[in-house]
């Protein structure tokens, strides 16, 4: 008889089974960036190439941290694909794990941010000219420097998608708040540009691939983009010139921009300028209106416009008098503003009308007009016509980033 082998035959449980996978997933992610239980999807090259961009601009900026987070996000994912979990089940996973760490995490601030390049670089980390800014700690400050961090350790078996939509999700509130940082929010909104470029598959320019929703999306970050840009742009005026302009006891004008902050104010409403300030680094007005009292409004032209006079113009006139609101008697009723009077080649006087950022400025017949007593809708004239261009966009520094928007996604940067 064949005496029996000493020893125990190991018997691991279900649990211990599925741990032991987990383990091995982690392990492959760290040492190869993939899932062994995940084949590698065709974005992975796209997610590659964005984050072999991403690696010098933001690399300075981590620490401890940034490995700790990425630890907690990866053996999340490994986790939840082994487990066969939906793409949405891991987005909504990984973007509770970097909330958390913003509201507990040690903190990688303060770091110094360079102003906008004219390459319009992620950062600019070392600028010729202009000072450094330093970027203060903040929960905002924390989810948009850790979504980054999340793109750039990300694992590649995760589709471009799913990854797109965890960083939008985590960006999206943060990078409109008036507290943050508007150096680390260009960062932020760039980055998520190239990740929603990094989606088209057909190469072609405008992309013809993609869904309504990404291209609304893009267009959304473009234009966030522009006016952080303009933002940065603005802060740059000589603020003699600024307060010249805007002198304290001067007439101004609300426009589109103005209106986005107060939705109550209506589009050429007349405000005399009382006093200055500066808010989160950008010059502001406050600006009298007399039905909505004393507001705060950027110093600038795209949000309210000096009222100036123009060629044979006048500040007084027959049945109207300035900044009276009326509407339109002919045809469907427009509403305006009344901004002064122009006398006419036959010494008779017409009614200069603000209508909007499209129309601008009309002359009327006082017969024309009938003033209007109620206050107008906030929905009246928020928005262009549609397929009309925004005027009212036009930078004070004279860029042109927001006059070449498109609503079709552009294959390069």
């Amino acid at each position: 008889m064949i005496p029996p082998q000493e020893g125990r035959i190991s018997v691991r449980t279900p649990d211990q089974e599925v741990g032991l996978i987990h383990s091995r997933a982690v392990e492959r992610l760290d040492t190869h960036g993939q899932s062994p239980l995940h084949p590698t999807p065709r974005s992975a090259n796209a997610l590659g190439n964005i984050q072999h961009a991403l690696n010098p601009a933001l690399r300075p900026f981590l620490g401890q941290w940034a490995r700790e987070l990425h630890a907690l996000t990866s053996r999340q994912v490994a986790k939840q694909i082994s487990n066969h979990c939906s793409q949405l089940q891991i987005v909504n996973s990984v973007i509770q794990i970097v909330k958390r760490w913003s509201l507990s995490g040690p903190s990688p601030f303060p770091i110094a941010l360079g102003p906008i390049d004219e390459k319009l670089s992620l950062f600019n980390l070392n600028p010729v000219n202009g000072a450094t800014q330093d970027c203060s700690d903040s929960t905002d400050h924390r989810l948009l420097i850790g979504a980054m961090s999340f793109i750039l350790f990300c694992d590649h078996a995760i589709p471009l998608h799913s990854v797109s939509d965890i960083f939008l999700q985590l960006i999206e509130k943060a990078v409109t708040e008036p507290d943050t940082n508007i150096r680390l929010a260009w960062g932020a909104v760039t980055l998520g540009n190239r990740l929603l470029v990094g989606l088209c598959q057909c190469l072609k320019t405008p992309c013809t691939c993609v869904t309504r929703q990404t291209i609304e999306i893009l267009t959304s970050l473009k234009t966030t983009q522009a006016l952080i840009y303009c933002r940065e742009q603005a802060r740059h005026r000589n603020p003699d010139s600024v307060l010249q302009q805007y002198a304290i006891s001067s007439t101004c004008f609300a426009r589109y921009k103005a209106r986005k902050l107060y939705p109550l104010l209506i589009e050429g409403e007349l405000g005399i300028i009382t006093s200055h300030c500066t808010t989160h680094g950008d010059l502001m007005a406050i600006v009298n209106f007399p039905t909505h009292g004393a507001l705060e409004i950027p110093a600038e032209l795209t949000f309210i416009h000096p009222l100036e006079a123009r060629d044979k113009w006048t500040s007084t006139g027959p049945g109207f008098t300035l900044g009276d609101k009326i509407t339109t008697l002919e045809g469907p009723a427009i509403f305006g503003v009344v901004h002064g009077f122009v006398t006419q080649s036959d010494s008779s006087l017409v009614v200069l009308i603000w209508f909007n950022e499209t129309d601008k400025y009309v002359q009327f017949r006082p017969d024309q007009i009938q003033r209007e007593n109620t206050a107008l809708s906030p929905v009246k004239n928020l928005e262009p016509p549609p397929g009309q261009p925004n005027t009212g966009q036009t930078c004070l520094s004279g860029c042109t980033l927001l006059a070449n928007l498109s609503g079709g996604m552009q294959m390069r940067e």
